[in-house]
């Protein structure tokens, strides 16, 4: 059976509130230095870490694209799961996925992560390190910023092409 939270979308944290750009991003701008703050979807779907499997499923059906961010009750990225992933690891059994939580399913250890200012080659780099098509970015104190995925980086290159 769902939860009154899960009926009602999951244990999802408000959005991420968008945030002025910094002189420093529109200056590497200009200079055609691409940072992470540059790309990234500043309001990426999130879901709580306690939310079942099944909710996490209906948030990103609803939110309409491949990655959900599985955030701790602070705002802070915990894990990052793809539409595939969740289908992977669907369990068997009519009802099981209502009763596993994501905070399973996240890999542990800690996960990769950009910050705001850094430039898409470092973020591209820590993808392919981490072997993964999207990073969440972090502040200072590590809360959710946004999230920069693959198809970010190919639509900058194909907008613009490589130098």
């Amino acid at each position: 059976m769902l939860s009154h939270a899960e009926q009602q979308g999951g244990d999802v944290p408000g959005p991420v509130a968008p945030r002025p750009q910094r002189p420093a991003t529109r200056r590497a701008a200009v200079l055609g230095v691409r940072t992470a703050d540059d790309v990234m979807d500043q309001r990426p779907p999130t879901v709580d870490q306690d939310t079942s499997l099944w909710g996490a499923c209906g948030r990103l059906r609803g939110a309409g694209c491949r990655h959900l961010v599985v955030v701790d009750r602070q705002l802070r990225p915990v894990g990052v799961l793809e539409e595939r992933e969740l289908a992977l690891r669907w369990p068997p059994g009519p009802f099981e996925a209502h009763r596993v939580p994501l905070r399973r399913l996240v890999r542990g250890g800690p996960q990769p992560q950009a910050r705001s200012g850094d430039t898409l080659a470092t973020v591209a780099r820590t993808m392919l390190v981490a072997c993964t098509d999207a990073v969440p970015v972090v502040d200072d104190g590590g809360r959710l910023l946004g999230l920069v995925t693959a198809r970010h980086c190919v639509e900058l290159v194909a907008r613009h092409g490589v130098a």
